[in-house]
């Protein structure tokens, strides 16, 4: 009886649409096959319970359901009341497959503005006008009539689509009374309302100053058959989104939804597994959730690790001539420690209204920081004086600035500024407004690092329950990096001869300049991964980023010594004390350089576009140049002007670099626009 009972179905099919008689005979001939497979089947196989009896009325089970379906999708609309109850998948013994789910999308049915492209005559737009879908016309189906309306995809199969693959609002029918437009008059009692007030069947006069009470005439549209409500803000132009069981998602509260794409244009795979099935389904982050472009300006409050200096300013005691009792009073040390100001701007342009491409530039400058150290005496106290290591025997001795027979002072300047910009493409790897359970601990959703990651790893331990709910977005940045590090040390001697003496040498003054100047340039390629959170006005961002490349490392040695005698002409010659002849010169050389940074930021929206910001930020940067590591103590006393002159060539010159970090504060305002 129930393979009668299906050949009936497929033949009253076969009858009703006589214009697919091929299709129609060729799902005859399947079911056909199918019917003697059952046959036989049931005369090697004893019946079970359910089983279609041997008299009686037929039994329609799961199989003759799914056939049925089958046929109903081939040939005619499919309604909400003819929906498949996934038969076949029960009668296969099979469980929904959760691939295979996919969030319903409405859109609304417009003319093809461009008739002569080639295209269909209808198209499915979204809420901004963008055409999503073609739709191809069939004769069962009248779409004029839908024009303007929100309607359902209930099969997306891409580009263009059948009109029976939509679900169409309902007809418009009267509230109470006859349908408009039934030509049988026949009365949709399961539409009708009672109106209140009347016991006679008559309407109720309305006040003059309230609505009309609805007539014959006064009809109105059906909800849509799909739909259903779902927590947190409704998305124009999209369906419900369904979880595995085929139930409504809930959307976070405060939450932007996101916007769901089936396209398969995803940037890098768009974070195929987030540990949710609602970060499955993404397609990036939602039209117009992020800003178009941006500027933000903070001010900075950063240190830089000092630099290291050899012992130059010495005081002691006389003792017989010598230079006795000698201790350190600058220099063996880190100098240029102190917190130095700047600033930072930084601006960014989105290429596309869906947040997954921008380019991005900064610029940053910390004001030059100068640093001032002077002592001397009147040849009687304090006792000053300049170290240095004599060559000729490898004994320390002392240059005299205050000591008995002469007086004058030393002054020590060090000077040090910093600035860096950069300019890369931002793309968005992951987006994710919250999810309930930490997913795959290898991917996107990865619990690895707690909430760092893009996916659901919120709301259990150990990740922080804190972040849950908020929108979340990994974007990978990559570009170019620029940075300059200049640095001076300059050591001044103010000297006078006076008694006791000789006499034909009082009076007679001496100038000793050292000057050690050194550049770095890093010019390199960047890549970095940049992380922020953001629920209601509050934001927090993080940053880590890699640069690799090219340090430019100058550095330049110059000294001078001015003798003026009484009364007589001044007499300049080359070198000072640590500058002679044989380390005199401009020296460069390119070494290899890595530069990380990390920075946090947290922000507060003071106005939907006006965020106040404040953070932290690191850098370091490896094989730099700093003046104090280019000065040699060694010192041949031959060379000092005035000398005899003869080897060793002391003090010499090498290359010698060290690593720096760079870190600080900072704090400003941020516009989007």
């Amino acid at each position: 009886m129930k393979q009668g009972r299906t050949l009936r179905h497929v033949l009253r099919t076969v009858a009703c649409y006589g214009g697919s008689a091929l299709i129609a005979w060729t799902v005859l001939a399947v079911c056909a096959q199918r019917l003697s497979a059952d046959e036989g089947n049931s005369l090697r196989a004893p019946r079970s319970a359910g089983t279609q009896p041997l008299d009686g009325p037929n039994v329609t089970n799961d199989r003759d359901m799914a056939v049925g379906s089958l046929v109903d999708s081939i040939f005619e609309p499919l309604t909400s009341d003819a929906r498949p109850v996934r038969g076949a998948t029960r009668a296969l013994g099979g469980q929904p497959s959760k691939a295979s789910i996919r969030p319903q999308w409405t859109a609304r049915l417009a003319r093809n503005p461009k008739s002569g492209d080639g295209n269909p005559p209808y198209v499915l737009i979204d809420k901004y006008g963008g055409i999503q879908r073609y739709v191809e016309p069939v004769p069962q189906i009248d779409l004029e009539k839908h024009i303007g309306q929100t309607v359902s995809v209930r099969r997306d199969t891409g580009h263009t689509l059948l009109a029976n693959q939509l679900d169409l609002p309902a007809a418009k029918v009267a509230v109470a009374g006859t349908a408009q437009g039934n030509s049988k008059n026949v009365n949709l009692a399961a539409f009708q309302q009672p109106v209140s007030g009347s016991t006679s069947g008559s309407p109720t006069p309305t006040p003059a100053d309230g609505p009309p009470m609805p007539t014959a005439d006064n009809t109105q549209l059906l909800p849509s058959p799909q739909g259903e409500v779902i927590e947190g803000a409704p998305i124009e132009g999209e369906g419900p989104m369904l979880d595995a069981s085929g139930q409504p998602m809930t959307m976070p509260e405060g939450v932007d939804p996101l916007y769901l794409d089936d396209g398969d244009n995803l940037p890098m795979n768009a974070c195929p597994n987030c540990g949710s099935k609602l970060c499955a389904m993404q397609g990036g982050c939602g039209f117009g959730s992020r800003p178009i472009f941006y500027a933000r300006g903070e001010y900075l409050l950063w240190w830089i690790e000092g630099a290291q200096t050899p012992p130059l300013v010495v005081e002691g005691t006389a003792d017989n001539g010598d230079f006795a009792n000698a201790f350190v009073v600058y220099g063996n040390q880190q100098i240029l420690q102190d917190a130095r100001s700047g600033g930072r701007v930084r601006l960014g342009y989105w290429l596309d209204d869906y947040g997954r491409y921008a380019i991005e530039g900064e610029y940053l400058s910390l004001g030059k920081l100068s640093e001032h150290f002077r002592d001397g005496g009147d040849g009687t106290s304090p006792i000053v004086g300049r170290p240095f290591i004599d060559a000729t025997t490898g004994l320390p001795t002392v240059e005299d600035v205050s000591f008995p027979g002469i007086r004058g002072t030393v002054d020590v300047n060090a000077t040090s500024q910093f600035q860096s910009a950069g300019v890369w493409l931002r793309r968005n790897l992951c987006c994710s407004p919250g999810c309930a359970s930490c997913g795959d601990p290898v991917t996107c959703g990865s619990c690895v690092g707690g909430p760092m990651g893009c996916g659901s790893c919120v709301g259990d331990p150990p990740c922080l329950r804190f972040f849950k709910g908020g929108t979340r977005h990994v974007d990978m940045v990559y570009g170019v990096r620029w940075a300059q590090l200049n640095e001076g040390l300059n050591i001044q001697e103010n000297l006078e001869v006076i008694p006791p003496s000789a006499p034909s040498a009082v009076g007679t003054t001496f100038l000793v300049n050292d000057n050690f100047s050194t550049g770095n340039q890093f010019f390199g390629g960047e890549l970095g991964f940049m992380w922020d959170w953001q629920k209601a006005r509050w934001s927090l961002e993080f940053l880590s980023k890699l640069a690799l490349g090219n340090t430019h490392q100058t550095v330049t040695i110059s000294g001078y010594t001015v003798n003026t005698p009484p009364g007589g002409p001044a007499d300049t010659f080359s070198g000072g004390l640590l500058t002679q002849s044989s380390n005199i010169g401009h020296y460069e050389r390119d070494v290899f350089s890595v530069l990380p940074q990390l920075g946090m930021n947290v922000g507060y929206m003071l106005t939907p576009r006006l965020k106040l910001i404040g953070g932290y930020s690191f850098m370091y940067w490896s094989r730099v140049a700093r003046p104090g590591d280019q000065i040699d103590v060694e010192v041949n006393p031959n060379l000092i002007p005035g000398g005899s002159g003869g080897p060793p060539n002391r003090p010499q010159f090498a290359f010698r670099d060290t690593s720096v970090w760079i870190q600080g504060f900072n704090a400003g305002l941020e516009y989007q626009w």
